[in-house]
C-alpha cells in the first residue's frame, strides 16, 4: 500500500471527527478529504467510517487505521530526530556527574563542547555521591579511582592526575 497521505488524511478524520475539522488541520481543501479517503476504503474493500450528520465515527478497521498511522507517525518521527543527531545539530540536556576536585580539569574541554553544540545545556551535579547512570541521574560521570565494574557503562579514561602526599618531618 503506497497511500499515506491517505491514511495520513484518514487519520486525522479520525481523531477530529469531522471531515471539516481534518482539511483545516491538515491545511488541504474538503473534497481532497473525501477523496483520500474514498481513495482507501476501495483499496480496502471496507468501510472505515460511520458517516452521520454529526460527523465521522471510525468503524473497527478505521479505529486500527488510526492506531497504525500514529504508530507509523512517531516512527517517522523517531527517524526525522535521529537524521537531526546524525547531522550534528544537538540539543537538550546534558547532565555530567563530577567530583568537585575535577571540576578546573573538565571545565576547558565543557567549553568547547557548549561552543560545538550550541542547543545543548550543560547541567553540573558535583559531589561525592555516586551518580546512578542506569537510573538517568546523569548522562556522563567523571569520577577518579578503580574502574566500575558494571557492564552497561562504557569507560574511557579522560586525563591522568599526578598526586602527591606531603607531610612535615614532625609528623612523619
Amino acid at each position: 500500500m503506497n497511500n499515506w497521505n491517505e491514511i495520513r488524511t484518514a487519520a486525522c478524520v479520525a481523531r477530529t471527527g469531522t471531515v471539516s475539522a481534518a482539511a483545516q488541520e491538515l491545511d488541504i481543501h474538503r473534497a481532497t478529504v473525501n477523496r483520500h479517503i474514498e481513495v482507501l476504503e476501495t483499496e480496502l474493500g471496507a468501510k472505515l467510517f460511520l458517516r452521520s450528520a454529526k460527523g465521522y465515527t471510525p468503524t473497527e478497521l478505521g479505529r486500527t487505521l488510526l492506531r497504525i498511522a500514529d504508530e507509523t507517525e512517531a516512527t517517522f518521527s523517531e527517524l526525522r530526530r535521529s537524521a537531526k543527531v546524525g547531522s550534528g545539530d544537538l540539543s537538550g540536556t546534558l547532565t555530567i556527574s563530577i567530583i568537585e576536585i575535577l571540576v578546573p580539569d573538565i571545565l576547558p574541554a565543557l567549553r568547547l563542547y557548549a561552543d560545538q553544540n550550541p542547543h545543548v545545556s550543560i547541567r553540573l551535579k558535583t559531589g561525592p555521591a555516586l551518580a546512578r547512570l542506569e537510573q538517568g541521574e546523569a548522562d556522563i560521570a567523571f569520577r577518579v579511582g578503580k574502574r566500575p565494574s558494571d557492564p552497561d557503562n562504557v569507560v574511557v579514561p579522560f586525563n591522568d592526575i599526578t598526586l602527591g602526599l606531603f607531610a612535615s618531618k614532625d609528623y612523619v
